[in-house]
């Protein structure tokens, strides 16, 4: 950049108007009057006098040194009009001409090169010294020289300088940049306009001018051109030459843009059918709309990534759960990816926070230079941004989404087309999120009324007649010698087990905890609640709270006492009996596979929420307030222990707690005191209650996997129907395989009761009785004793 003082000191003085080299002084108003220029014009005409000057007064090694320097100076500012232009403008057919221009202003880079060619043709008009051609830069704060290195081929490349900042009293283009107005000096030495001077490197320039190239209301760049102190200066018919250039240039820019914008605005159409097509075809599928929405959005602003954050219906969150990670597949289309961990924040922060809030357009040009951006996540993945364009998705006068634009392409900013383009396709996007979240919406409730009127239809409250009789006779006469062994069945004791439901209870945890006429309502209407299906039934529902009973009651009357307080002893009562509750006697797997309206409800754990569900309808009716005695607090507390207990039902939590259980155990940092371990063991005693059937005698154990194979069968009997291939174990046809089954899952299940055993010595017998009825089953899978396997016989004496 030229130094203006360098200017001055580097360009020897000649002798000043008047000055005769002999005793003549010059006076003082003659002094006042002097300039580099008036020097300048004076020996340009009288040239004698500085001859004379430099042979009386300067040494030989001055001149030498001089000439020495000029020759230098010469070679470092050859005129830059001799380079060729580009090859463009060498053809005669004009047609041609536009055709190459209009095939060549495609992207932002090949526009540039273009500007800056037809720089150089400007430059060669007004017969400039040198061109240079400023680019904008750091968001529009600074200029960047566009830097040219010609080849044979006339290539052009860019290469970023240092930067030039905008502003008044900086550099000739800076100034220019800042006013937006063309500017004239013929002395830019004495311009005080100018105190950093010119892009121009070295110290000969002269006079300069230099003219802002505008589309509309956005700056493009800068055209400086100057002449060197050999030439003559600009004049203002130069100024006048390359005003009227760049004018016309501005206009066919602009007008370049609305043709491009007419394509984008042809592409966006298109769009908008295809999203149209894709919302009726696939109203459900909103990852697949947010994805095309965010894919769209790319192309049409040209940004390198985007995100769309979706707000909650409480509005005090934004989330978004499908991620531009900057993939693409083989035909260059954008690749985003699901995570299961949707990423969430407070809609009150960051800038897209800010944006759902205010409902403001946020055009950010130069992202660290703002406080509201957040340079973490650039830190945590490596990506850096350099500006954001940030908008929201309004419907209906509410906030639906913000969409977050990253980096425009090519090293520029977004612009203001870049945000009505946007708006118009926000609109769309808005319509296309709002009908297909109201048609999901719609479709989850009437698969609510479906499952609703089923359960109406099936079930009712219990009878008049066997309340009224429950609540005379609360307590059961005679209590079964082995009710309090694990080894209880309740086959023989179906008319009494309410009454055994409210012994356990009040053994527990007295007689005045609960309500007794609320209880009696309560287990009545649980057992009303099961339906008549081969195993998930009333029974097993009674047999897996008589284990928790026997359990509990094991703990209590242990040395080291029960580990679980009252709240959770409670919980573990009321979930075990209305673990199963409605159940239809299929699993999870067939209501997913067969598209049951179950399944729509619940993503995971399907008949486990919908047990929970369920036993919450229960405790909420009138006569059925168990809990209503306790706090508000303890209320919400015993629903979350309860809730727990029955989704610790569903085998597929099974294995992530035996292994963390395991680990614990095996290094010795089991800690009941610590939440998540104790969740862990609460979990895992659950699912021991709930498979204890393999724990009871050989003859209960051989009933109970009758009842259980012929649930399944009927499983797989109705899989068959719907054209679906049951599982081996549900497969009637596959009976022959049930011993050498039951060897697999007692194997499976065997690693909970060892580390029951292991935590709880008091549950040892359930262990016990598990491996001998392993080895009975093992005996009967190795032929061994076939006939071991038939229902009426007991268990075998050793």
């Amino acid at each position: 950049m030229t130094d203006p003082i360098k200017q001055v000191s580097s360009r020897p003085l000649p002798a000043l108007p008047g000055h005769s080299y002999h005793t003549r002084r010059l006076s003082e108003d003659t002094i006042n009057i002097v300039t580099p220029a008036s020097v300048h014009f004076y020996l340009s005409s009288h040239p004698e006098i500085l001859e004379q000057f430099v042979t009386d007064v300067v040494p030989y090694e001055t001149v030498e040194r001089w000439m020495a320097k000029k020759n230098k100076h010469a070679s470092e500012n050859k005129r830059l009009s001799v380079v060729p232009v580009c090859a463009i403008y060498s053809q005669s057919n004009i047609k041609h001409v536009q055709n190459a221009l209009v095939d060549g202003s495609k992207t932002d880079n090949e526009i540039t090169s273009l500007l800056y060619n037809l720089c150089a043709v400007m430059s060669n008009s007004i017969k400039a010294d040198e061109f240079l051609y400023y680019t904008l830069a750091a968001g529009g704060k600074s200029l960047v020289k566009y830097k040219v290195a010609s080849t044979a081929s006339d290539t052009i490349s860019s290469s970023m300088q240092f930067l030039i900042p905008v502003g008044k009293y900086t550099t000739l283009a800076g100034h220019v940049a800042c006013s937006r107005e063309a500017i004239f000096t013929t002395d830019v030495v004495e311009d005080d306009r100018f105190p950093e001077g010119t892009g121009s490197p070295g110290s000969n320039v002269r006079s300069a001018l230099a003219v802002p190239l505008l589309s509309g209301k956005d700056l493009i760049g800068i055209l400086e051109f100057t002449r060197y102190w050999e030439s003559p200066p600009l004049s203002k018919n130069d100024l006048q030459i390359v005003i009227a250039m760049a004018s016309w240039t501005g206009i066919a820019l602009s007008q370049l843009k609305t043709n491009m914008m007419l394509v984008k605005q042809t592409e966006l159409n298109d769009f908008l059918l295809q999203i149209t097509r894709d919302i009726f075809d696939d109203l459900t599928g909103t990852e697949s709309l947010v994805a095309k929405i965010m894919a769209h959005t790319k192309l049409l602003v040209d940004a390198d990534r985007c995100a769309l954050f979706m707000l909650t219906e409480d509005k005090s969150q934004l989330y978004a759960e499908v991620f531009d990670e900057g993939k693409k597949d083989d035909e260059g289309n954008s690749i985003f990816s699901k995570s299961t961990n949707s990423i969430r924040f407070p809609s009150d922060k960051g800038i897209a926070g800010h944006v759902a809030q205010t409902c403001e357009v946020v055009n950010i040009p130069d992202a660290y230079s703002d406080h509201r951006f957040n340079r973490d996540i650039d830190m945590k993945t490596g990506y850096t941004t350099r500006n954001l364009l940030t908008m929201p998705i309004i419907c209906k006068n509410k906030v639906l989404g913000v969409v977050q634009m990253v980096n425009k392409k090519n090293g520029t900013v977004f612009t203001n087309a870049d945000e009505m383009s946007f708006k118009t396709f926000a609109v769309y996007c808005a319509l296309a999120l709002h009908y297909s979240k109201m048609y999901r919406l719609t479709i989850r409730q009437q698969k609510v009324l479906q499952v609703t009127l089923e359960m109406l239809s099936y079930h009712a409250k219990c009878g008049e007649d066997d309340l009224n009789k429950l609540r005379r006779y609360p307590h059961i006469k005679e209590i079964p010698e082995d009710f309090q062994l694990y080894s209880f069945y309740c086959d023989d004791y179906e008319a009494q087990l309410p009454q055994l439901y409210i012994y356990m209870v009040q053994k527990l945890f007295g007689p005045d905890t609960f309500d007794l006429s609320s209880l009696c309502s309560f287990i009545l209407t649980i057992k009303k609640n099961y339906r008549e299906v081969a195993y998930h039934n009333w029974d097993h529902a009674f047999t897996v709270c008589h284990c928790m009973f026997t359990v509990l009651l094991s703990m209590i009357e242990s040395e080291e006492g029960c580990p679980f307080d009252l709240l959770e002893q409670q919980a573990f009562m009321v979930a075990t009996i209305a673990h199963d509750i409605d159940h239809r006697g299929y699993n999870n797997d067939f209501f997913n596979k067969c598209k049951e309206p179950m399944a729509a409800l619940y993503s995971t754990s399907t008949m486990e929420m919908h047990h929970f569900r369920y036993t919450c309808t229960v405790l909420q009716q009138q006569d059925n307030q168990i809990l209503g005695h306790l706090s508000r607090e303890d209320y919400k507390k015993i629903l979350q222990y309860i809730e727990h207990a029955i989704l610790a039902t569903d085998l597929t939590f099974f294995m992530p707690n035996q292994k963390r259980l395991s680990h614990r155990l095996e290094n010795n940092s089991l800690d009941l005191n610590v939440w998540e371990h104790r969740q862990d063991v609460k979990a895992i005693l659950v699912t021991v209650c709930d498979m204890c059937a393999v724990c009871k005698n050989w003859d209960v154990q051989q009933n109970v996997a009758k009842l259980i194979y012929e649930e399944f069968f009927f499983q797989g009997d109705e899989e068959k129907k719907r054209g679906l291939e049951p599982i081996p174990m549900m497969d009637r046809a596959r009976s022959d395989q049930i011993p050498k089954q039951q060897v697999g899952f007692i194997n499976f299940v065997s690693p909970a009761y060892k580390l029951i055993a292991m935590i709880f010595p008091c549950c040892q017998p359930l262990l016990d009785g598990l491996r001998e009825n392993l080895d009975n089953w093992q005996r009967i899978a190795s032929g061994k004793e076939p006939g071991m396997w038939e229902v009426d016989k007991s268990r075998r004496k050793p």
